[in-house]
This record gives structure tokens, C-alpha cells and sequence, in this order.
């Protein structure tokens, strides 16, 4: 992940470009690492998250997941990481803008529910296809009611299915659309409009709205994860699935 400094505006970069950005150890101990640093740093006011390349984010590694050795690894992996990293957006004093460009699935998709301001490129695309791969959404279904609702979340996680940035904005899952020239800029606009603001109020507002996903969706997500990991990642249509992803086949299901 690189780091840059822009004022009082911290800018947080994705920056696994060949890979489409998706998600793995590093990355998600660098998120949270960082987030920690900014926070320590009175000087920023507010945190810009944004990536390379030509996409958001894919998701977490499949790759990754598929050398789990067995659950203590993915254990390890998503309820002592990846839950406190989501965790720490949510509940960081530090307002997280994100611009999303290219595409957001899977677990990019679910990165978004926890950040404050969501601001989407027009082409942008937004997929759950966990499904067509023998697993289900759990962060973004632990965490729908905090965004889009159960309606979409039925829609995504259901069909599997991409929607583009307007259906996403009419939905709630992006605060706002704008042109993708316009889409760092304007991000960077608004990042730098908030940190502007008086410090303790923005982090009263934003610890005041958090409330719900922090103490309720947090631990939804944990349980819905524990789930997934004893019952689904290591069964046979959770095995089939992976593997098919990694061998470009479609997955054979029982």
C-alpha cells in the first residue's frame, strides 16, 4: 500500500494494480497499520482511500485463501485481521473517504460498507460473486443494514450479479457518482472539505453514526465469518469453488 500526505489528508493507495488490487495479508495488515499511524498523527484530519490500476479492488486473494493449510489459517486470516482492520475504519476518529473506480467485489465491495464516504466513478461496477464460487458474502451481509439494505443485499449476494454506480447510488451503497476523470479530484475534495471541519465534532458525528455497524454489525460479521470458515470454506462446493476459480474452469457442483 502507498502512502501519501496531501495537507491534512492522508491518502491511502491500493497498489496491487496486476492483480486487480485484491486483498491479501499484506495488504490488509498494511490498512490497518497505517490507520493506526494516522491516527497517532494530530496533523491529519481525514483519510483518502483509492487504488491503481483498473480496479478498486476484486475482493481478498483467492490465491491466498486457497494455501490455507486449514481453518486456524483462515481464522487467522479473517477473524484476526480482517475483521479488526474493518473494524478500525468504522471506529477510527479519522473520516475514510474512498473513490471507487473500475470495479468493487467481494470483499472491495465489502471494504466500502465500513468507510463514510463512498464516492464511485460512473463506470464503475459493484459485484458480490461469492456464490458462483461456492461461498457467501458474510461482511457485506453482516453489515447490509448499515448500507443498501436487505432488498440489494438479497440482489447481490443472491444473483451474484454486477450493478453499476447508479443503481449503487440509488441503493445507498455510494454516497455519490461522478465522471471518472473527476473521480480523484473529487474525492480528494471532499476528504479535504471534512478535515477542514472542527476535529472533535466530525469524530463525535462520525463515532455517533457508527454506532450500529460497530456495535452490531462488527459482531454479525465475526459470526457470520466463524460460519463460513466451520462450515462452508473447507466442504466440498467451498473447495470446488476456489479451485475452479484458479484453474479458469466453471465449478462443478454437486
Amino acid at each position: 500500500m502507498k502512502i501519501e500526505t496531501r495537507g491534512p489528508v492522508r491518502h491511502f493507495i491500493l497498489d496491487r494494480p496486476d492483480s486487480l488490487n485484491a486483498l491479501n495479508t499484506a495488504q490488509w495488515t498494511a490498512l490497518l497499520t497505517e490507520l493506526r499511524v494516522a491516527e497517532d498523527d494530530p496533523g491529519v484530519r481525514a483519510i483518502l482511500l483509492s487504488a491503481e490500476g483498473r480496479a478498486f479492488c476484486a475482493g481478498n486473494d483467492i490465491k491466498e485463501t486457497s494455501r490455507f493449510a486449514g481453518k486456524g489459517d483462515a481464522r487467522a486470516y479473517f477473524l484476526d485481521l480482517m475483521v479488526p482492520a474493518l473494524a478500525a475504519l468504522a471506529s477510527s476518529r479519522l473520516p475514510i473517504v474512498a473513490a471507487a473506480h473500475g470495479m468493487a467485489l467481494g470483499a472491495g465491495l465489502e471494504l466500502l460498507q465500513f468507510c463514510d464516504v463512498v464516492i464511485a466513478g460512473e463506470s464503475c461496477r459493484f459485484q458480490l460473486p461469492e456464490t458462483k464460487i461456492g461461498l457467501w458474502a458474510t461482511v457485506y451481509l453482516g453489515s447490509a443494514s448499515h448500507g443498501g439494505g436487505r432488498r440489494m443485499s438479497q440482489y447481490l449476494t443472491l444473483t451474484s450479479e454486477p450493478i453499476d454506480a447508479r443503481t449503487a447510488h440509488e441503493a445507498g451503497l455510494v454516497t455519490t457518482v461522478v465522471p471518472d476523470d473527476q473521480l480523484l479530484e473529487r474525492a480528494l475534495e471532499v476528504a479535504t472539505s471534512i478535515a477542514g471541519n472542527a476535529p472533535e465534532a466530525v469524530a463525535a458525528s462520525k463515532a455517533f453514526a457508527n454506532r450500529t455497524l460497530i456495535n452490531e454489525c462488527i459482531p454479525v460479521v465475526r459470526d457470520a465469518l466463524t460460519s463460513l470458515i466451520d462450515h462452508t470454506l473447507f466442504e466440498p462446493e467451498g473447495r470446488e469453488g476456489i479451485t475452479s476459480f484458479i484453474e479458469k474452469r466453471r465449478p462443478q457442483f454437486a
